[in-house]
């Protein structure tokens, strides 16, 4: 395959060493392990403070670098790239989803009821033209030296599974920390109600025991709060995984047409 060209429509820091996630690093690594722990101090320290949100907000950064380790900054950065962009987090992807909507327009691409992918007529030795990037060189080399669909489908997949891995293990780390929080809230929650016990007495008032039942509920809710907003933010990656393969299945089935029917493939 030719060597891959830097693609201006990213940012210079969506590429493939600046997003992908090192998974010698991740977990409990000595990096995501002793970051948990420091932040965990500090939430602590918050949370003796009667500063329960921040506190909170803490121990969920924390599980996040504990299962990230040093690679927190890139996960982030990846999470406002897929908010606020309809941008993969590869240059390969977008490759092929550029690649894609051309051979669709060029091969007629519509679904039929049954979900199948359905192409129109298509006449043996035509013309296809794709946009100028390396996937489409990559395939234009494939079409030429008359390669078999299989070699075209690994071609394709080298595409798709860096993006695809990145997609899932985002969504994988969002998700363990939207199921850890509400835990974290229900230890406060108890924590807050055995306070709020031992105070119980003959010259007990409402004054004495709102500060513990305050306890208990702001953490509880605090914890609902965060492990929703962790919970969307992984959804988005989720949706964008489907995305991703629901493109790649459409992008293999224009392979096999374009080489059955020997189409020919022009880069411009």
């Amino acid at each position: 395959m030719t060597e891959q060209t830097r693609d201006p429509r990213f940012f210079s820091t969506i590429n493939r060493s600046a997003l992908a996630i090192n998974q010698s690093a991740a977990g409990a690594g000595q990096t995501g392990l002793l970051g948990f722990v420091m932040l965990f101090v500090v939430a602590a320290i918050f949370f003796i403070t009667e500063a329960y949100f921040v506190s909170m907000l803490t121990i969920s950064l924390a599980l996040l670098v504990y299962v990230t380790g040093a690679e927190l900054t890139k996960l982030l950065l990846s999470s406002v790239t897929i908010f606020f962009s309809s941008k993969h987090l590869t240059p390969q992807a977008g490759q092929l989803q550029e690649t894609l909507v051309a051979l669709q327009s060029a091969l007629e691409f519509r679904r039929d009821d049954s979900g199948q992918v359905m192409v129109g007529a298509v006449e043996q030795g035509s013309k296809v033209r794709l946009p100028d990037n390396t996937l489409a060189r990559d395939i234009q080399e494939v079409v030429e030296k008359e390669k078999s669909v299989e070699y075209a489908d690994y071609v394709a997949h080298t595409y798709y599974v860096e993006c695809h891995e990145l997609y899932d293990y985002s969504a994988a780390h969002f998700e363990f920390v939207s199921g850890a929080m509400p835990l974290f809230g229900l230890i406060g929650t108890i924590v807050g109600l055995i306070a709020m016990f031992d105070s119980l007495g003959g010259d007990v008032s409402v004054e004495a025991l709102s500060p513990q039942l305050a306890l208990a509920l702001k953490t509880t809710l605090y914890g609902a709060v965060l492990s929703s907003v962790y919970r969307v933010i992984g959804s988005r990656f989720e949706q964008r995984l489907k995305s991703l393969d629901y493109d790649v299945e459409t992008f293999t089935r224009a392979l096999q047409v374009v080489i059955e029917n020997r189409v020919k493939v022009e880069v411009q």
